[in-house]
C-alpha cells in the first residue's frame, strides 16, 4: 500500500474517532441532564416506597445518602470517572450493583436483537435479490407484505398470538416454565421477521438500481445471465447499501427487545430498566443510555471496516 492511501485511511480513522468523541461528550452531558428532568426524583420515590413523610428533613437526609446533594458538575465528572474505571455504582433504590446486573442480563437482550438482525440481514439479501429479478413475483410480493406487516401490527400482538396459539391452544411449546430457550427462540424469530421486510425492500431497490448501470448491461449483452451478473458483480454495492441500513437498526438491539422480553418473561435488562424508570433511578438510567452510545460506536466501527473491505473503490 502506497503512502497516499495510507495517509487517507489514517485521516479517516482520526476523523471517525474525533466525531465519536464529540458525540460521546455531548451525549453524556445530555443523558446526565435529561434523566434529572423526570417528573419525580429517586428521593421522592424512595420515601414513598417506605411510606415516609416527605418532610424537608427526610428529603435532605435521603438526598445526602444518595449523593445527590453535591453540585451537578461534581456528580457528572464523578460518574464519568467511575464509569470508565469499571465502577458503575449501585442502584439508588435497590442498592444492587449496576455493572453486575448488566453483565447478568445484557446477554439476553443483546442475543435477541443481534441474532434477529443478523438473521434478517442474511435472509433479506436473498429475498431482495429474488424480488429484484422478478418484479411482481412471489418474492417481490412477499417482501412488500412483510414490510407492511411489520409497520401495521405491533410485535406485542404477534407475541401474544404465538403464546396463545402455540402455548395455550396447541400446548406444543412451554414458554413460561423451565428453560427460557423457547422464549428466546420465539423472540429472535419475531425480531428477524419484523426487520426482514424493510431490509429486503432496501436490497430489492439497490439491485434494481444496479441493473440499470452500464457494467451490468454490458455483461448481460456478452451473454451472461441476468441472475449471474447481479449475484456475481452487483452484490458488493448492494451489500454496502444493506450494511448501511443495518447500522441504523442496531440501535434497536436494546430498546426494541423490551416488548418481547416482557411478553415472553425473558430476564433481560428491560425489566431492570423499566423498574428504574418507575423509580426515577438516575444511576441506572444514565448508565443504560451511555452503554447504548458505546454500543453504537462499536457497531459503527466494525461495520465501517466491513464497508471498507467491500468497497473496492475506496481502496483504489
Amino acid at each position: 500500500m502506497s503512502a497516499l492511501p495510507l495517509l487517507i485511511i489514517m485521516k479517516s480513522v482520526i476523523a471517525f474517532l474525533v466525531k465519536w468523541l464529540l458525540i460521546f461528550a455531548v451525549a453524556s452531558v445530555m443523558i446526565f441532564g435529561v434523566v434529572r428532568l423526570m417528573p419525580s426524583t429517586p428521593v421522592e420515590q424512595w420515601l414513598t416506597s417506605f411510606n415516609l413523610p416527605h418532610t424537608e428533613e427526610n428529603v435532605a437526609k435521603v438526598t445526602a445518602l444518595m449523593g445527590l446533594d453535591r453540585p451537578l458538575p461534581v456528580q457528572y465528572f464523578a460518574w464519568m470517572r467511575n464509569f470508565f474505571t469499571g465502577d458503575w455504582g449501585l442502584s439508588l433504590i435497590s442498592h444492587v450493583s449496576i455493572r453486575d446486573t448488566f453483565i447478568q442480563k445484557l446477554p439476553y437482550s443483546v442475543s435477541i436483537g443481534l441474532s434477529g438482525i443478523l438473521i434478517s440481514a442474511v435472509l433479506a439479501f436473498f429475498l431482495g435479490y429474488r424480488a429484484a429479478l422478478h418484479i411482481g413475483g412471489v418474492c417481490d410480493r412477499l417482501s412488500a407484505a412483510l414490510a407492511v406487516f411489520s409497520q401495521s401490527i405491533p410485535s406485542f400482538i404477534t407475541s401474544v398470538f404465538i403464546i396463545y396459539f402455540l402455548g395455550v391452544k396447541l400446548k406444543a411449546v412451554k414458554f413460561f416454565t423451565g428453560s427460557v430457550r423457547n422464549a428466546m427462540i420465539s423472540a429472535i424469530l419475531i425480531t428477524a421477521v419484523y426487520q426482514l421486510g424493510g431490509l429486503s425492500r432496501v436490497v430489492r431497490n439497490a439491485f434494481r438500481e444496479e441493473m440499470g448501470k452500464s457494467y451490468v448491461r454490458f455483461a448481460i449483452s456478452r451473454g451472461f445471465s441476468r441472475e449471474y451478473v447481479l449475484f456475481r458483480h452487483a452484490s458488493r454495492p448492494v451489500l454496502c447499501t444493506l450494511i448501511g441500513a443495518v447500522i441504523a437498526n442496531f440501535a434497536w438491539v436494546f430498546g426494541g427487545s423490551t416488548v418481547l422480553e416482557f411478553a415472553f418473561t425473558i430476564p433481560g435488562v428491560s425489566y431492570f430498566l423499566v423498574d428504574s424508570m418507575q423509580s426515577s433511578d438516575y444511576t441506572v438510567l444514565q448508565t443504560y443510555l451511555l452503554v447504548v452510545v458505546i454500543w453504537m460506536f462499536c457497531v459503527h466501527a466494525v461495520l465501517n471496516l466491513v464497508l471498507y473491505a467491500l468497497d473496492v473503490r475506496r481502496r483504489a
